[in-house]
């Protein structure tokens, strides 16, 4: 490569394009960013939480207190939401208030509930874990983030309104990205990949989904990479279906500027 660092893609990137190739557009080939939803908000704060308390366990050996924990989560929060400014939902809107209290609320909810009964159990090698993967005979390489890096598992911590579907850790495309990373960078798939479910219901529950991964795997997450480089080299940006659940002015900032989206839809 001589010493020349290639573009790189991510996981997320490579899901964008594959539901929304006019969204994958605008954001990464026009460079037009919108404003973080309010879900986003609060899981990007809970992820914050989370990681600085494993922090903790990996420098000191012992978690924070809970209540440290949410005073971090409380001030995160705030920072978050002046951030980048907040794409209100237009129910959200009405009352702006409302749903700032709403997911301050939520966002306490969760980080305690991972502090309290996730936390413990986790035994961190790193957080936050950056993952280069170069990716010899394609224009570009692999990057991502793993949340949380034990010694022979890898986690993702989610946030939700309801309970995952079971095979969500089977079909998900991240975890096989991630193992892929592993592979590559440590020379072995981690034996357990999990997604940590902080799941808001009525009663607030935590939620573990374990599967693991093989080399078999990797070979149509390569051809999903390669599908990807060739759209974005030909500029071949298919948007999604009108009757896709997130092309609404509801779940898409773009709505209003796509070509290919229906105004007259409420």
């Amino acid at each position: 490569m001589n010493g020349q660092e290639k573009p790189h893609l991510s996981i997320t990137q490579i899901n964008m394009l594959n539901a929304c190739g006019q969204q994958y557009y605008f954001r990464y080939i026009l460079g037009k960013k919108i404003p973080p939803g309010i879900s986003l908000v609060v899981g990007k704060t809970v992820d914050d939480s989370v990681n600085k308390n494993l922090q903790s366990k990996i420098d000191t050996g012992e978690l924070m207190p809970v209540e440290q924990v949410l005073d971090i989560a409380h001030d995160q929060f705030e920072a978050n939401w002046h951030k980048d400014g907040i794409l209100f939902t237009p129910e959200e809107a009405e009352n702006p208030k409302k749903a700032k209290g709403e997911a301050t609320d939520k966002t306490i909810r969760l980080a305690t509930l991972h502090a309290k009964e996730m936390a413990p159990a986790i035994q961190p090698k790193e957080v936050q874990r950056r993952m280069l993967v170069h990716l010899e005979g394609y224009p570009v390489d692999l990057l991502g983030f793993i949340d949380i890096q034990e010694e022979d598992a890898t986690r993702d911590t989610k946030t939700a309104s309801k309970s995952p579907a079971a095979n969500m850790a089977d079909v998900s495309d991240q975890l096989t990205f991630y193992a892929m990373a592993n592979y590559a960078v440590d020379n072995r798939i981690p034996s357990q990949l999990v997604l940590d479910y902080l799941i808001d219901n009525k009663v607030p529950k935590a939620v573990s989904l374990v599967t693991t991964r093989t080399e078999d795997d990797f070979e149509p997450m390569l051809r999903r990479i390669e599908n990807a480089v060739m759209a974005i080299e030909k500029g071949v940006f298919l948007p999604c279906r009108q009757d896709d659940w997130h092309c609404s002015r509801r779940f898409c900032g773009y709505f209003n500027i796509c070509p290919y989206s229906r105004k007259t839809i409420k």
